[in-house]
């Protein structure tokens, strides 16, 4: 595996470095310590790192870019200590077939469904959609981005392995994933989107699946605010929401620090009872230094999270401590 990494690593980078205008390396890392209990018992109580982020992104030219990601992770095996997981690899090309606009990604790229493709960790667990194990942040396929014109959303069409980046070969469906996104601004500070997700039976285990999702998000200064509604059908049909709040004291203190709230509520079968739970996540966001293009440089994430089942007398609780943090350097010709 080392030397399949350092042959992947050193023929991106080399190829970069021959051909094109500029290259980005960065470091993305999640240093987390988890507390959870249940009732009154202790579960886990350890540090770890969640996540890390190699990244090389290099642009051929104004309308050619690329991006390569592999995903570092303590493990509980023994022999490693550490895991290593393939989490971006795709090809972007603006303006494919003169359409204003838009881009074409291909590769292991991104899933444009729901909130997971601009999912930015305000809570350190992760979006509903992942979080319920419905949908992975990427898998391997082919997408075009767009926007609307005069601003007034973005669309997205791809059509995707449908099992997510951990699996390939002949642990992914014969069938190929269909999804469609829509985000719609029909005032500045609301957004009203969809999408759609489906995929047909295939061979073994694999069964149709359907999947909704719903989502308004409002964001008036210092408040975002937004609502996400998912339901899944095929074997069984699931459905659930997620509420999340946050409160940017940055112009009351001074301080880039975000006060967040957050509500899930998920029935993994509406026609059975005792299969659903609710969760309360409350926490802050401690931006220690200026975020860059939007994205944390160094923040201190500080989250509890409650969660009651129907099919268990006692809850479990969970205190989360993160620090995120990330280097990167821009390499031009």
């Amino acid at each position: 595996m080392k030397q399949l990494v350092t042959v992947l690593c050193g023929t991106c980078l080399l190829t970069s470095f021959a051909y094109g205008e500029s290259t980005k390396l960065s470091l993305h890392v999640w240093n987390r310590h988890t507390l959870t209990m249940i009732g009154d018992s202790i579960k886990e109580n350890a540090s770890a790192i969640k996540r890390g982020y190699l990244s090389i992104k290099h642009k051929f030219t104004d309308k050619i870019k690329a991006r390569f990601t592999l995903d570092f992770f303590s493990s509980d095996d023994y022999k490693y200590g550490a895991g290593i997981k393939l989490k971006y690899g795709y090809i972007d090309i603006e303006r494919p077939i003169a359409i204003p606009s838009a881009k074409l990604t291909f590769g292991l790229i991104k899933t444009y469904f729901g909130k997971t493709y601009d999912w930015t960790y305000p809570t350190i667990t992760k979006v509903l959609e992942e979080k319920e194990k419905l949908i992975a942040s990427a898998d391997y396929g082919i997408a075009i981005f767009g926007y609307l014109p005069r601003g007034y959303g973005e669309y997205a069409l791809s059509i995707l392995n449908g099992e997510g980046y951990k699996k390939t070969g002949d642990k992914v469906n014969i069938h190929p994933a269909y999804v469609a996104n829509v985000r719609v601004i029909p005032i500045p500070g609301i957004t009203i989107g969809g999408s759609l997700f489906y995929e047909k039976a295939g061979i073994g285990k694999y069964e149709n699946r359907l999947l909704y999702a719903g989502m308004v998000q409002l964001i008036r200064r210092p408040f975002n605010l937004w609502v996400e509604y998912l339901r899944k059908s095929g074997g069984s049909t699931s459905e659930g929401y997620m509420v999340v709040s946050i409160f940017n004291l940055r112009e009351t203190i001074g301080r880039m620090v975000e006060l967040v709230a957050r509500y899930d509520k998920w029935d993994e079968d509406i026609h059975q009872s005792n299969d659903a739970h609710s969760r309360i996540i409350v926490g802050s966001n401690w931006h220690m230094l200026p975020p860059h293009k939007g994205k944390p440089t160094l923040m201190l994430q500080v989250n509890w999270e409650h969660t009651e089942f129907e099919n268990a007398n006692k809850p479990e609780d969970r205190v989360m401590l993160q620090l995120r943090w990330i280097i990167s350097t821009k390499i031009s010709r």
